[in-house]
């Protein structure tokens, strides 16, 4: 039987959320787990204190427990626990969150039905901070999610994500073969989806199988706008990074022509809503309104945002970011 390593990040954790999703784990119904726990918070104290969490409600496996010796983030933390993994499978977990029972066992399953298969993902159900359900899928929530599976999905994911760390099992081989994570670009769960695609197949199973947390430390669907107040930022914040991004992409996959293809297209993409950002005229304008079957969404957001006055760009943003906001509350 294939084993499983169940890779914990963790930082200063609510203790109740922890307790939770620490007695979901113990109640797995797959038989062959082994949790890897490695603290991002660099204090002693918070350390210990976690370290005796998890030495009293994982009792059906094993675990090992470190610490960081200095605050590196989410992203390095993940990647240093994949390289301590030693398992047949990587599965992600986040610190608040709860896993249904036969998580592991269903995706296992799902992993193993198709040998082209090298990442599957599930579906999540929301709760808020007192565990109230706000929503039974994650579509519910971010109507931007599409959930994608099959072969030939690298250019998707070089620009969308539709898949959520904590519902993700990934061949650890593949995982290992990601590091180093493209951090400056990509959340861990992005890039491994990303880099996935790129070496198979990916499977999706419908089944919410993680009971997603949502509260005001750990919101869904604001990394679009964040840290961006107006059309300025957008530009700057959001479209010249995209631009960086693709140029390092096309780096990366140098050897790789199917994705340096995929790459060059997004990229020359990410450089016509540039231009028009630069120099708004009927030509850039309708160029980009021919585009808009690529994501409605989106261009909708940039025509709007960019035909506006500034003022008009800072109003819509923020009601953007108001509306997700709202569902933490």
């Amino acid at each position: 039987m294939k084993k499983v390593d169940i890779l914990l990040a963790t930082y200063n954790p609510n203790d109740q959320y922890f307790i939770q999703l620490l007695k979901s784990l113990d109640e797995q119904s797959y038989p062959n787990l082994f949790l890897i726990i490695r603290d991002d918070s660099s204090n002693s104290d918070t350390f210990h204190s976690i370290s005796k969490l998890v030495k009293t409600h994982i009792t059906s496996f094993d675990y090992r427990i470190t610490a960081n010796q200095n605050n590196l983030g989410s992203n390095k933390t993940f990647e240093k626990l994949t390289l301590d993994s030693r398992g047949d499978y990587v599965a992600y977990c986040d610190q608040d969150d709860i896993w249904e029972k036969d998580k592991l066992t269903k995706l296992v399953e799902l992993i193993e039905k198709n040998k082209d298969t090298v990442l599957c993902y599930s579906d999540l159900s929301v709760i808020d901070k007192d565990g109230v359900q706000l929503a039974e899928s994650f579509k519910a929530i971010n109507r931007r999610v599409n959930h994608l599976y099959g072969n030939q999905l690298f250019k998707y994911f070089l620009r969308r994500n539709c898949i959520t760390g904590c519902t993700m099992l990934i061949k650890s081989e593949i995982a290992k073969n990601a590091i180093p994570f493209c951090s400056q670009y990509y959340i861990h769960d992005h890039w491994l989806a990303l880099f996935a695609s790129s070496r198979g197949r990916i499977s999706y199973l419908p089944d919410p199988l993680v009971q997603y947390r949502l509260h005001e430390k750990n919101q869904i669907g604001l990394s679009l706008l964040n840290n961006i107040d107006d059309k300025d930022d957008y530009y700057k914040k959001k479209l010249l990074t995209e631009r960086s991004k693709y140029q390092w992409l096309l780096e990366y996959y140098k050897t790789n022509p199917i994705c340096v293809h995929s790459v060059q297209q997004v990229l020359k993409w990410t450089e016509d809503r540039i231009r028009f950002f630069e120099n708004k005229s009927f030509r850039t304008t309708f160029l980009m309104i021919s585009r808009i079957k690529v994501d409605p969404q989106l261009i909708l957001l940039e025509l709007f945002i960019n035909l506006l006055p500034l003022s008009f760009s800072r109003i819509i943003i923020k009601t953007i970011k108001y509306r997700f906001s709202a569902h933490c509350k």
